[in-house]
């Protein structure tokens, strides 16, 4: 009688593959902490990246587009201008500081009802963050659900070890809106360099994703409000949040 042969054991991926893992995440989340200037940016390139980011193949078109970023950033795309220092700053204040373009780096505001910051999705990050014994310490500042910090966590838990963690957080926090954010970063962005980095973090966590073990989690139950007609003003719908869905954005002041 013929018996099934028996499916082949699981690959496990060596720790070494999960350090190097981490780096990368840490690298974008370093990129999205904070508006960095020309210079800093040239000598990471010069350094080797994106080429040394291990999650993506070489010739990878994630990296291929940040490459060619950066040699704008240096001018030296025979024909183009180089992008300046103002042309960064602009498009980093646009996504990151006023919300320009409405592609928030915060989770809470692509998954609440009201597309505002500080609400359950934010809460629900910090009691994972927490059952990990993290605390961010400048939550005032920048929220837990902050894009940088939600990469640097996921970089934490694969250093640690904890494969099954980093997977169940991806998929029930950062992978429920990276896809949404990246989009409209790369449909937006003034700066071939943004466009770029939304598009490596998007490839970078899903080929993360792909290595990670699968796990089962209890999906959070977002309300979704009924679609609200276009602001004349603003042009804009519940999923392109206007300007008044956003009046919770600024984090509250420290006493």
């Amino acid at each position: 009688m013929h018996h099934p042969s028996a499916a082949p054991p699981a690959t496990t991926v060596p720790q070494a593959v999960w350090q190097l893992a981490a780096e990368d995440l840490r690298a974008l989340a370093w990129l999205h902490a904070q508006e960095r200037d020309p210079q800093v940016l040239q000598a990471l390139h010069a350094s080797g990246f994106p080429q040394s980011l291990s999650l993506l193949a070489d010739g990878h078109p994630a990296k291929t587009a940040m490459a060619a970023a950066l040699q704008a950033i240096a001018g030296q795309i025979e024909g183009l201008l180089p992008v300046t220092a103002d042309d960064l700053a602009a498009d980093y204040a646009a996504i990151y500081l006023n919300h320009t373009l409405r592609a928030s780096p915060y989770e809470s505001v692509w998954l609440d009802e009201d597309h505002l910051m500080l609400q359950a999705p934010t809460f629900a990050v910090r009691a994972f963050y927490r059952k990990h014994g993290v605390h961010i310490a400048n939550w005032r500042q920048m929220p837990e659900d902050h894009i940088a910090h939600e990469l640097s966590f996921v970089a934490l838990l694969l250093e640690s070890g904890q494969e099954k963690e980093a997977a169940r957080f991806l998929k029930t926090h950062l992978l429920a809106w990276l896809p949404d954010f990246a989009a409209r970063v790369v449909q937006r962005a003034d700066t071939p360099f943004y466009a770029a980095l939304a598009a490596l973090t998007q490839a970078c966590v899903d080929a993360c994703a792909a290595r990670l073990p699968r796990v089962a989690v209890i999906a959070q139950p977002v309300v979704v409000a009924a679609a609200a007609p276009p602001n004349p003003e603003y042009g804009c719908t519940q999923s392109d949040p206007c300007p008044s869905d956003e009046r919770a954005q600024t984090p509250p002041r420290s006493a």
